[in-house]
């Protein structure tokens, strides 16, 4: 953060460890934290080094960036949904919030991936 109070959107997924990334997609109620141009930028990098990481002979870890992938998408989602039908303040339309359909994008990308049953997807939502 600037003494402003004010944050880099790109800085902020790109160079924070993936928890941390993933913490910032998940939170609730910050439809305008992010915008697109920051979450596809990350989106794609993140993608991109993924792909390429799994297909390497090297042993590591992708269950972090599998869900910080997945969190990426379901945020996008979540603003279009956002955009096309806006924010709504009544308790009838609080099913959009992109921090819910990050959520609901990783455990969605994460089951998809690594061949996981749906119990366990459902647990993570959950």
């Amino acid at each position: 953060r600037y003494s402003n109070q004010t944050f880099n959107q790109a800085a902020a997924l790109l160079v924070e460890n993936g928890k941390q990334g993933i913490t910032y997609l998940f939170k609730r109620g910050t439809h305008e934290e992010f915008g697109y141009t920051s979450l596809c930028t990350a989106l794609a990098f993140y993608f991109i080094l993924s792909c390429w990481t799994a297909g390497s002979a090297v042993a590591s870890g992708l269950v972090i960036p599998m869900l910080y992938t997945g969190a990426l998408y379901g945020r996008i989602i979540g603003l279009i949904l956002v955009s096309i039908f806006g924010v709504p303040t009544n308790e009838y339309g609080a099913w959009i919030d992109p921090g819910l359909f990050a959520a609901i994008g990783a455990a969605s990308f994460f089951s998809g991936v690594s061949r996981l049953t749906i119990s366990l997807t459902v647990i993570m939502v959950s």
